[in-house]
């Protein structure tokens, strides 16, 4: 991905007040997310952005949405989006509601799994 395409997704993030303007877009990228209902959950489209201090994931119009600090997160797994085997389960703390765990789902998981143990200090099982 070129530099401009970054720079724009970044004053967009910023603008949204989902990103620092001193942090760094990596990379961004279509994924999956869990839009929880209750106790149950309902795979839908949104997009995360990987920067150099936490994950955002841009959901839906009626969901928040999904901003990770990497300093927040507790633990890492893998998990599936129906049959296919590429999604990841993030568990972290928020202040308002204390452990927290979202799943998302992309290409190239192991990338990302590798990416989030580096940035976090927690490795994934």
């Amino acid at each position: 991905m070129n530099d401009a395409k970054k720079e724009k997704q970044k004053k967009n993030l910023v603008e949204a007040g989902l990103m620092d303007q001193n942090d760094t877009l990596v990379d961004y990228l279509q994924a999956s997310y869990v839009q929880k209902v209750w106790k149950i959950g309902q795979w839908k489209q949104g997009w995360a952005y990987f920067t150099e201090a936490r994950l955002i994931c841009i959901t839906g119009p009626l969901d928040d949405n999904i901003v990770i600090p990497y300093q927040n997160i507790r633990q890492i797994g893998k998990c599936s989006q129906g049959f296919f085997p590429m999604g990841i389960e993030i568990t972290y703390e928020t202040q308002e509601s204390g452990l927290t765990t979202d799943k998302l789902s992309m290409t190239k998981r192991e990338k990302w799994i590798k990416f989030l143990e580096e940035k976090s200090g927690v490795t994934c099982p």
